[in-house]
């Protein structure tokens, strides 16, 4: 059964990260990125159930299927992109980067170093599979008090690890998977409250007016988080900015499903996350594309924060095509078991 307002809450979370790769101002993109990638991992955890799982053998499987295909399918037909038009055009044409290394980048899984040049986001899904499985065999035999001793205990680790490895990325994200943990699992412990708990309008209103500015402040006071690299500013910021912005996404996506507003296009583009986080690269290239080459339009123009902004929307808008293809014909490269 699907929750509209997670829903809403997904394709916020999505249409953040294609604005953060737009070329925004620092000061846009400091904002979106205190709370952006943790309330992913936040809304994933939501749907987690033990009971859902009565062996690690059956959850391995059901997330590769779900996770690890969509991430080799992806990485595979945007490497061979890159390969033989991405490479030649933009930024990647200035310098001259060894094939070779994107491609043992697929196993490595780190968005760092240019191992991912050919699709940076997806390093996402690799991380999203490592902090799951964690949780799974952390967590599964832990009584509830105890597991949430144990997200402070994974707190303090990625802290540490943070503050001390400066160099190290291991494999997949491993690290940041640690650092993450901690919002899948606030998710996991939580979903009956946030998912069954009913507040009044002026309750939320006032639950996203207060967390907004405590993520403008955070962001202010931080800077530019960038979780993809293991960079955090500082440590306690990062952590009081994220869950801010989850509190944020939440209440305000609650407020929109209160009010009777029918988003369908909001709704529908929360079903497609995954693909819109694999291909609006590929697609905003395009736009830039055919705005360059067809219209005669200077690139210039992208330096408008409006047409950054109509730039955003386009590249979501034309994968619709694809994300009705898919849904219908190849639902399993997308993670989806059926139809």
């Amino acid at each position: 059964m699907r929750v509209k307002w997670v829903d809403y809450a997904k394709a916020g979370s999505i249409l953040l990260v294609v604005m953060g790769h737009a070329g925004f101002p620092e000061s846009v993109r400091s904002v979106i990125y205190v709370f952006h990638i943790p309330l992913f991992f936040f809304l994933s955890g939501l749907f987690f159930s033990f009971e859902k799982y009565p062996e690690y053998k059956t959850f391995l499987k059901n997330r590769f299927l779900q996770l690890v295909v969509p991430y080799l399918f992806f990485n595979i037909i945007t490497y061979l992109f890159w390969l033989t038009v991405g490479r030649q055009f933009g930024k990647d044409a200035l310098f001259d980067l060894d094939p070779l290394k994107p491609l043992l980048g697929i196993l490595y899984g780190n968005a760092t170093g240019h191992f991912l040049e050919h699709n940076v986001p997806l390093w996402f899904l690799a991380c999203l599979f490592i902090t799951e499985n964690l949780y799974f065999l952390v967590f599964r035999k832990l009584n509830k008090k105890f597991q949430f001793f144990v997200l402070i205990l994974a707190a303090l680790v990625g802290y540490f690890d943070y503050k001390y490895n400066h160099s190290l990325r291991f494999p997949w994200g491993m690290n940041i998977a640690v650092v993450m943990l901690v919002f899948y699992g606030t998710g996991s412990l939580l979903r009956f409250w946030f998912l069954a708990e009913a507040k009044s309008k002026l309750i939320l209103f006032s639950e996203t007016v207060i967390s907004a500015v405590v993520v403008l402040l955070v962001a202010q006071w931080n800077g530019k988080i960038e979780v993809s690299a293991h960079e955090y500013g500082h440590y306690l910021y990062f952590l009081v900015g994220a869950f801010a912005g989850i509190l944020f996404a939440v209440s305000l996506s609650k407020l929109i499903d209160q009010a009777g507003l029918n988003l369908n296009f909001l709704q529908f583009i929360g079903k497609n996350t995954l693909i819109i986080l694999a291909l609006h690269l590929i697609a905003g290239s395009g736009v830039k594309a055919v705005s360059f080459y067809i219209l005669d339009l200077p690139m210039s123009i992208y330096e408008i924060t409006w047409v950054k902004i109509v730039y955003s929307l386009l590249s979501v808008i034309i994968l619709i095509p694809g994300m009705l293809f898919f849904n219908k014909y190849l639902p399993f490269l997308i993670g989806k078991s059926k139809a």
